[in-house]
């Protein structure tokens, strides 16, 4: 039986086997029980008893040590993909349905191709994806979603980058009161890109609990966050620019194992529950709007609707990856935002759809400018730099000096609070968290060293 499994290393160091199934092929990582349903099946189809379990796991171990010591190696993939040709990219969405069969994006149009020369994990959970309409549109889309014009435009680009296998990708954060559809705005998204039986999950506990969801995810949508730890917050800004988790292998003493991914994230609640600079800046935040009695919906019919526009709204969807592929060598930015990657295909993506050029710069930028507000607001640094006393004014002194010129212009009364930093190296280290959203509300904060003063930081609020 084994005989007809090919044995490969994937290019994460994980063991894997191509093993026939029907008019295709599937493919299992070695250890998982995936593979070991299969091996039994066969076995009990050709011998018509099941396989001894001892037999199992010494088969399951030779096929593991050939993979990994005599295996090729070649990527293997989640549910997207990628294939950089000399003609052009060709990016791959992975059905998950029995049959095998994978879509295929380029900027000529996209197709449904039998036998791909790609590798899907099948991992459980997975769901299929329907079988896309080429007649479709992404303006189905919008009576599902509960989103001004605005946000709805740049939910279509987020979307459509969550489909490339090419990150990095900015958080999705969706805000809005109770019952404003913010979760199912994230099933929704869940559903046109990676379906799955567990569409909404909690808040992992712990660095490795999210790393080992990423690696056996595409997209992550975490439901009703109520707030975000100081290590989850930086936990998410590196899975969504590509990070590393070490960890030590099971059942070893001092084995190492490493995860490495990069994926599209989700999260939604009710308060402003991101907080740190470095996650906002990165972050995409969408509002939903409140729903009147009259506009509700009932939860069957809603759904019921969607499937049935479900394979026109991802075949418009699609359509849309291929307008921006076609587009993006045509979209020349002079100025890049952070995320630049991002914003340089959500561009491209809007003028492949009609949109005018530059709208979605604008609505992008307004977007993060309106997220740093929520760090501000928060800091009562930042609202001393921002008020009205010290409007106009440049400085450039140490981070001491600075810091007592600030206790003595603000008073008493703020610098007394909670939020206040108690010492220099506290009020520096805020400082530095801050000044890309300060910048972008006209405090330019710029650190710099002379030979005669050592660190020097200048303030300057005349450009507002």
């Amino acid at each position: 039986l084994v005989s007809d499994a090919q044995v490969y290393r994937g290019g994460d160091d994980r063991l894997y086997a191509r093993v026939p199934a029907g008019d295709h092929h599937d493919f299992y990582e070695l250890g998982s029980s995936n593979f070991r349903d299969w091996l039994i099946d066969a076995y009990f189809v050709e011998r018509e008893v099941p396989p001894p379990s001892s037999s199992l796991s010494r088969v399951i171990a030779v096929l593991e040590a050939r993979a990994r010591l005599k295996g090729t190696v070649r990527p293997v993939y989640v549910r997207v993909a990628l294939e950089d040709t000399d003609l052009s990219p060709a990016y791959y969405l992975d059905l998950s349905d029995r049959s095998g069969r994978v879509i295929e994006i380029r900027d000529s149009g996209w197709s449904i191709v039998d036998r791909p020369n790609i590798e899907f994990r099948r991992l459980s959970g997975l769901l299929p994806l329907p079988l896309p309409r080429t007649d479709g549109s992404i303006d189905l889309l919008k009576s599902y979603v509960n989103l001004d014009e605005r946000d709805f435009q740049l939910f279509v680009a987020w979307l459509t980058a969550a489909m490339r296998p090419v990150g990095p990708y900015p958080p999705l954060v969706i805000q809005g009161e109770q019952g404003s559809a913010k979760s199912t705005l994230a099933r929704v998204a869940k559903l046109l890109i990676d379906p799955h039986s567990a569409p909404l999950l909690g808040e992992p506990t712990s660095a490795r609990d999210l790393m080992i969801t990423a690696v056996n995810n595409w997209l992550l949508a975490f439901d009703n966050v109520g707030s975000l730890t100081p290590w989850l917050s930086d936990a998410l800004c590196r899975l969504a620019v590509g990070g590393g988790h070490a960890t030590r292998s099971l059942f070893t003493n001092d084995q190492v194992t490493y995860l490495y991914t990069q994926r599209p994230i989700i999260l939604n609640g009710i308060e402003d529950f991101v907080k740190r600079a470095d996650l906002i800046d990165r972050s995409l935040l969408l509002y939903t709007q409140p729903i009147r009695p009259a506009q509700r919906r009932g939860e069957a019919e809603y759904w019921r609707s969607f499937r049935a526009d479900y394979p026109a709204i991802l075949g418009g969807l699609l359509d849309a990856v291929v307008g921006g592929l076609r587009t993006l060598p045509l979209v020349v930015l002079t100025q890049l935002p952070r995320m630049a990657d991002f914003a340089h295909w959500g561009e491209a993506v809007g003028r492949g759809l009609g949109w005018p050029e530059n709208a979605f710069l604008k609505s992008y930028s307004r977007n993060r400018r309106a997220a740093t507000v929520v760090s501000l607001e928060d800091s009562v640094v930042a609202s001393v730099l921002m008020s009205p006393v010290l409007r106009g004014n440049k400085w450039t002194q140490t981070c001491s000096e600075l810091y007592s010129l600030l206790i003595k212009t603000a008073g008493k009364q703020i610098t007394g609070s909670a939020g206040w930093p108690k010492s220099t190296p506290r009020f520096a280290r805020e400082l530095r968290r801050l000044a890309p959203q300060l910048r972008m509300h006209g405090v330019s904060i710029v650190f710099g060293r002379d030979n005669r003063y050592g660190r020097r930081v200048t303030v300057d609020t005349t450009t507002r």
